[in-house]
């Protein structure tokens, strides 16, 4: 009996295996088949197409003055009089503050009285050698007393040019006293009053005077847009625009590209100039920009959800004749106005603008038909 009981138990794993067999393998035949056919993704597509864009850069800026003007005294001295308010216009050459002067001025009047008291001596000495001279000439005198004489003279002279040196050196601190605006613009906050003791080194200057009109904007572009920006200059087809609080538009011209592109920003500084006469620009505000390049022929636009980037870039999958999506790169240039300007892609091409997610380069699709064609929108709008 136990000899006979070892093939019957050899048969029944015999049998249990056939039947695993049987119930798996059906499964995995039927995995098969439907990977085989699994229908190919279904995605949206849209035709690049050309437009004759607005080349529009939009930035962020501040409001700054041409011109800024500290102004300080040269000499020390008491303040005699302020002749403005804070917050004035003033113009060129206004007088601002007076010093007080009565000690320059005796200094002045004190070389004026030594440059004519060294005039007179040199008046005689010159004298003194014209007669010596003659006498010389008449054989009365030695031409050794000549040289004596001539000496004498040329000495007094020199020391009366320093004398009107020291004259004129008097009279420009005497000029001193007297402070006048180098530049039209406004008035800020005073720093001194009368009786207040004024000295160059002073930490806070006597006033300081910001030009309204014309007045600047200062912003930057990222350093991709220096090109668009620089050959539009050098045209003269730039114009800049400021976004107003009540709405308006202000326009003006693009007067500095900065000499360097900021290397730890990546950015390009620039400047326009606007008229101001309403004082409505104020200096340190806030600034919504729009820069306006002139027009780009021709560009190749799409939706912007059609353009995708990866490691290597941004791309995009173009669709070919086989119905099979190619990863195509391309150069985004910008984005404006709900269009993605793009390099590297030819007018009319196929992309795939909805599905796009899961794709991968040389994958058979299906068109959407279904779906409403996806095209890039009109020209105009600010580029981000």
């Amino acid at each position: 009996m136990k000899k006979s009981s070892r093939p019957i138990l050899g048969l029944a794993v015999l049998v249990l295996a056939a039947a695993a067999v049987f119930v798996w393998n059906p499964w995995a035949a039927a995995d098969k088949a439907k990977s085989a056919g699994k229908p190919p993704p279904l995605v949206g597509v849209t035709t690049s197409r050309t437009l004759d864009l607005p080349v529009l850069f939009a930035a962020q800026g501040h409001i700054v003055p041409l011109n800024q003007v500290d102004v300080r005294p040269l000499v020390a001295g008491v303040i005699r009089t302020v002749n403005f308010r804070e917050g004035d216009e003033v113009k060129p050459g206004q007088l601002l503050f007076e010093l007080d002067a009565a000690d320059v001025v005796a200094q002045l009047r004190r070389a004026e009285a030594n440059a004519n008291q060294i005039r007179a001596q040199m008046d005689d000495a010159t004298r003194d050698l014209n007669r010596t001279l003659q006498l010389v000439k008449s054989g009365f005198m030695s031409a050794a007393v000549v040289d004596t004489a001539r000496s004498k003279a040329e000495s007094l002279q020199a020391q009366y040019k320093a004398a009107l040196a020291d004259v004129e050196s008097a009279r420009v601190r005497v000029g001193y006293m007297r402070i006048v605006s180098p530049i039209a613009g406004k008035a800020g906050a005073l720093a001194v009053h009368p009786g207040s003791l004024a000295q160059p080194g002073d930490t806070a200057a006597l006033v300081s005077i910001v030009q309204f009109d014309p007045i600047s904007v200062e912003f930057t572009l990222p350093e991709r847009n220096l090109a668009a920006v620089r050959d539009a200059h050098a045209a003269g087809a730039t114009q800049v625009g400021i976004d107003l609080d009540d709405g308006t538009r202000r326009t003006g011209q693009l007067s500095f590209i900065d000499n360097r592109v900021n290397a730890s920003t990546g950015t390009i500084g620039l400047k326009a100039t606007f008229e101001n006469a309403d004082r409505h620009l104020w200096p340190g505000a806030y600034a919504r920009v729009a820069l306006n390049a002139g027009t780009s022929k021709g560009s190749v636009v799409l939706p912007p959800q059609a353009v995708l980037e990866g490691p290597e870039g941004h791309f995009v999958f173009q669709l070919g004749a086989d119905d099979k999506v190619a990863l195509h790169p391309v150069r985004l240039l910008r984005i404006q106005d709900n269009n993605a300007v793009v390099e590297g892609l030819d007018n009319g091409a196929t992309v795939v603008v909805e599905g796009a997610r899961g794709l991968r380069d040389g994958v058979a699709v299906a068109i959407d038909k279904s779906a409403a064609p996806a095209t890039a929108a009109n020209a105009g709008g600010a580029a981000k």
